[in-house]
């Protein structure tokens, strides 16, 4: 009795101790999040694939920081993310501003009314396609 208790006991603190390690996938998750994004962390993949999640489910993003800032720009660093809505095609339907996506290419994207989901990145300086 008292090693089925303990056997029970145990599996059970390994499964929550396991819980939190697992890669809970959200709505809208993409392929390639980082589920060990941390805001304000530094991060190297701000091109493509950029997005992540942090330990409370938040969607973040891989930014690339502004000239003459810190961290140095050598470093993206995560910041909250607007709510992921998977992969789209560029030119697609779109719920509204403030929307991220990811295109098939990994590229992130944003909602532009009219527009429809267009690749490119949003900073305090505008809208900004990828260049090539």
């Amino acid at each position: 009795m008292i090693r089925e208790l303990l056997t029970t006991a145990a599996m059970t603190g390994v499964a929550l101790g396991a819980a939190p390690c697992a890669a809970a996938g959200y709505d809208g998750d993409v392929p390639g999040m980082n589920y060990q994004a941390s805001l304000g962390a530094p991060c190297d993949n701000y091109q493509s694939f950029i997005f992540g999640r942090g330990t409370s489910g938040q969607a973040e993003a891989c930014h690339f920081p502004p000239q003459n800032q810190f961290p140095a720009p050598t470093t993206g660093y995560w910041v909250i993310s607007y709510p992921l809505y998977g992969v789209q095609q560029a030119g697609a339907k779109c719920p509204g501003p403030q929307s991220a996506a990811q295109s098939d290419r990994g590229l992130p994207m944003l909602c532009l009314g009219a527009q429809g989901w267009q690749e490119g990145w949003f900073t305090g300086a505008g809208f900004f396609p990828p260049s090539g």
